[in-house]
């Protein structure tokens, strides 16, 4: 390390505080005799407490999923209610506006305080005497705080006002009758009564004026506002305050949130109403036009409902094929049977058709069959034969003519049957485009239907919310305080005084000792001197002083400086006690001090005193720094530390012998 390196020496401080101990004491019974007159004297305050949970409002969807599909797709869209998120409930409820409510809310802009002693003062808190009023406006536009001093005295007030605590009167007036109109900076003000107002009361209050802004500020700052746990929606409110302002801060905070989120709800829900309601409007006009348009779409297709007549005419097609097919068996069944009465002989039978049952055609058969019969065993021109012949042609001609009308009928009926079947075949086959846009209409009309009834659910639950009473923060802990006030204050107090009791006195030795500045021990030497220094008491400790002195080997001569101007002879005395050679020589000059250290004898020691030290250690420096040597006799009012730096400091401290003489 570097020998020039200075370190810090405590030993001369601990002197000086040592010295100074009454003066701790001093100090220490002041500082505790303050920090208990304010203990006694301040004004209680308590922790207070509040604790809201935010809850989640958001719609139920079950009615939502009793609406029907529109109103499931629409929820999506929906504004919904409260979020139950803590942290942006958080941000709310820590916000500037909420504070600023609750200060207008309570009046916090004016704080009454009341001197009740030295140096001591109480708030008073909904028990002022007086009032200064004025419109809300002028607290919120108020660019700078200012103080209204009140002295209540016999029914009459003296009224002081100032910008603050020191600075110059803006406007007073003594012995003022109240009510009355007090001069401000933020213009004219009622001073009035309150019901505490006691016109034989003497008391003086400060009314300090600050806008709602810078209000809002400090309550921010001195309210805790935090959640209960991160998974919690719970919000912890916590205040240092007068017990029932406290409690008051914290239910306005609440109060002051719940009514901002109930603003913004009843916004929002009257935002709602009036879209709805504007919606509903255009979509009325829109079912009129959705219900006109299936009208004319009936009427211009002529149906009723394209899906139930579309089964019904595929049901008439199937039943004209069914019809046509039977018509065509029966047209074929009698031209068979006109065929076979035509080609065939007089004697030929007609086969038997199901579905044909004419008794003539049986008839016929009979007789042709008996006729046969008969043939094989008559001969011709016989009775019976000429008898069933005259009974067959009759019928068969009948037949004949029966059959052929039948034909005829046949064919009409079967072309009646393709013309319907034709028809309905067509209706048919037209059905699919006219459903397609039956189906179209219905499915625009339903979604209108659909979201005609969900805007009006949706209307009824923007009411229901515009109206509805509930609050989004529910109080689990209405505001409470503790039940002793606290104490942190005090005690921080009562610490800084017993650290100011060890400071004050401490600077104070300090600055003394800096002023004083004397060399009274050895350590107060620099420190490359400290080490020749002796401390001189008695004969003893000269006598010590002298052998250190002379038992340096080969000095020659001994400059002698008495900064005491009384130790001198005793030094010499001691010196030629212990070296019998040595010799004294007065000298007032540095060329005679130059001249005995040059003059001086190569054995014995030449001491040289000078008549005046400071004169001679000028040229000190100039001695032989092999041969000479320097004796500084000391006391404890000799010299200051700045003056022996200034005569001695360029010595070599090794050429250097300090005698402390304290006798």
């Amino acid at each position: 390390m570097n020998e020039n390196t200075q370190t810090l020496d405590l030993r001369r401080y601990w002197r000086a505080m040592r010295r100074g101990w009454w003066l701790y004491v001093v100090a220490l019974a002041v500082m505790m005799g303050l920090a208990t007159y304010y203990a006694l004297n301040k004004q209680d305050q308590y922790r207070i407490k509040g604790l809201v949970l935010i809850e989640d409002e958001k719609e139920s969807g079950a009615g939502l999923r009793a609406m029907g599909g529109m109103a499931q797709m629409m929820r999506t869209f929906s504004i919904g209610g409260f979020s139950s998120d803590a942290d942006n409930e958080l941000s709310v409820l820590t916000s500037h506006d909420v504070h600023r409510r609750a200060v207008k809310a309570l009046g916090l802009n004016r704080t009454y305080v009341k001197h009740t002693g030295l140096m001591t003062r109480r708030l008073m808190y909904k028990d002022s005497p007086v009032q200064l009023a004025a419109a809300d406006e002028v607290f919120d536009t108020l660019m700078q705080p200012f103080r209204v001093r009140v002295h209540l005295h016999g029914g009459k007030a003296d009224i002081t006002v100032r910008r603050g605590r020191f600075t110059s009167v803006t406007w007073k007036t003594d012995g003022a009758t109240l009510p009355c109109n007090v001069v401000t900076p933020a213009g004219n003000m009622q001073l009035l009564k309150t019901a505490h107002y006691n016109p034989s009361q003497d008391i003086t209050l400060d009314v300090n004026i600050e806008s709602n802004n810078a209000l809002a500020a400090k309550l921010q700052k001195d309210v805790n506002i935090q959640t209960q746990s991160k998974k919690s929606d719970a919000i912890v409110l916590r205040l240092k305050d007068n017990r029932e302002r406290g409690i008051d801060i914290i239910n306005a905070l609440v109060a002051a949130y719940n009514q901002k989120r109930s603003d913004r709800r009843n916004e929002k829900a009257q935002a709602e109403v009036d879209f709805v309601n504007n919606r509903l409007a255009t979509l009325q006009q829109d079912l009129a036009d959705v219900e006109g348009r299936v009208t004319r779409f009936k009427q211009s297709n002529n149906v009723n409902n394209p899906i139930v007549e579309a089964q019904g005419w595929l049901k008439q097609s199937a039943e004209a094929q069914a019809e046509a097919a039977a018509a065509r068996g029966e047209l074929t069944t009698y031209e068979m049977i006109l065929s076979t009465l035509r080609s065939a002989g007089d004697n030929a039978m007609l086969p038997a058709f199901e579905g044909v049952k004419d008794a003539s055609i049986m008839q016929y058969n009979e007789l042709v069959a008996k006729r046969n019969t008969l043939s094989q065993s008559a001969q011709a021109g016989n009775a019976a034969l000429e008898a069933l012949d005259q009974q067959i042609k009759p019928l068969r001609e009948s037949i004949i003519k029966r059959a052929e009308k039948n034909i005829d009928a046949a064919r009409i009926k079967l072309n009646a049957i393709y013309t319907t079947a034709g028809r309905a075949q067509g209706k048919y086959s037209q059905m699919p485009g006219a459903e397609q846009q039956f189906y179209d209409l219905l499915r625009d009309r339903e979604l209108k239907n659909d979201l005609y009834v969900f805007l009006l659910e949706k209307k009824e639950s923007s009411l229901l919310k515009l109206n509805a009473n509930t609050t989004p923060a529910f109080i689990l802990d209405e505001a409470y305080s503790s039940a002793k006030p606290d104490s942190t204050k005090a005690l921080i107090v009562f610490a800084i005084a017993l650290l100011m009791a060890l400071i004050a006195p401490t600077v104070l030795l300090l600055w003394l000792m800096r002023r004083n500045d004397r060399l009274e021990e050895p350590c107060d030497l620099p420190a490359p001197f400290e080490p020749h220094a002796i401390v001189v008491n008695d004969d003893n400790d000269w006598l010590d002083l002298a052998t250190s002195v002379m038992s340096q080997p080969g000095t020659r001569s001994l400059l002698l400086a008495d900064v005491t101007g009384r130790n001198t002879k005793t030094a010499f005395d001691h010196l030629s006690a212990v070296n019998k050679n040595a010799n004294l020589k007065k000298i007032n000059s540095i060329a005679q001090l130059q001249e005995c250290d040059a003059q001086a004898p190569q054995e014995g020691v030449t001491i040289v005193s000078p008549d005046d030290w400071r004169t001679t250690t000028a040229g000190l420096r100039m001695l032989d720094a092999h041969s000479s040597r320097v004796l500084i006799l000391l006391d404890s009012n000799s010299l200051k530390r700045s003056e022996f730096a200034r005569f001695f400091g360029s010595l070599p401290p090794e050429k250097c012998i300090i005698g402390f003489v304290t006798d």
